[in-house]
């Protein structure tokens, strides 16, 4: 698990969830999984599933590691 700060610069995040799901060893079958309220979308082709690794790549890079998620979430839970 990665946290990105609320206080991070515009970021594709704040469009909307999605799940990418694939399907090894065949990554050309990648389908995302978006919804909301009242519907969802399961976009199934090459440049869309591209264009949600993409910005899959791009909130990784922007959000902290790993073990500094770990240490702020941990930080906030003894706050509670």
């Amino acid at each position: 698990m990665q946290v990105l700060p609320s206080d991070a610069p515009l970021h594709v995040g704040q469009l909307g969830s999605f799940t990418l799901l694939g399907f090894d060893p065949h990554p050309d079958l990648g389908v995302v999984h978006t919804e909301s309220l009242t519907s969802a979308l399961y976009p199934e082709e090459r440049d869309q599933v591209a264009a949600h690794r993409d910005a899959w790549q791009r909130l990784t890079s922007a959000a902290a590691s790993v073990e500094a998620s770990a240490s702020l979430i941990t930080q906030m839970r003894k706050k509670l």
